[in-house]
């Protein structure tokens, strides 16, 4: 019994301190992607998080070629395409804040939140201004129905999981 408690309270710990998933953006193009990438409450719309549309941050822009892993929201900052802020809405009565990758309420909302949608541009490497294709890609959320698969003019993208020792991963792909 006095072993049950702190390994109950260490799993507790693990588990409060992560989302239901690792992130993994694989851009195997020579384009960049820019956009705005969604998680949210895992069987509810709220509370909700943005990356790419925070006042400091801009877009979400992944570059030609590259992989972007984030196992955590609150450890994104030293992600290899680092994102240090996040718009987070916390309920229908509290308007939408930036809130640093460390705050409490980005802390908080791990364990209930997970990745969901990724809406995104296809861009010209050197022209920001040349768009080849536009997604919108994910899973069904909040009333709106998003595919798994797109294939567009010069690029195509897919939406998937893998689960493996214990860690479930989504991976976004664009080809």
């Amino acid at each position: 019994m006095k072993k049950t408690f702190p390994i109950l309270c260490l799993l507790l710990g693990m588990y409060s301190f992560a989302q239901q998933s690792t992130l993994v953006i694989n851009n195997y193009t020579n384009y960049k992607l820019t956009g705005r990438l969604r998680a949210n409450h895992v069987t509810n719309c709220l509370p909700e998080l943005y990356v790419g549309n925070t006042l400091a941050s801009g877009n979400f822009t992944i570059p030609p070629t590259t992989t972007a892993t984030y196992e955590k929201y609150f450890t994104a900052n030293v992600a290899p395409i680092a994102v240090n802020d996040f718009l987070v809405r916390m309920s229908t009565t509290t308007p939408a804040a930036v809130l640093a990758y460390n705050h409490p309420d980005v802390i908080s909302i791990s364990p209930i939140t997970d990745w969901r949608f990724f809406a995104f541009d296809v861009r010209d490497n050197t022209s920001i201004n040349t768009v080849y294709d536009s997604f919108q890609i994910g899973i069904s959320s909040c009333g709106a129905i998003y595919p798994t698969y797109q294939l567009g003019s010069v690029t195509e993208t897919e939406w998937f999981w893998v689960s493996s020792g214990g860690t479930t991963y989504t991976f976004i792909n664009i080809f």
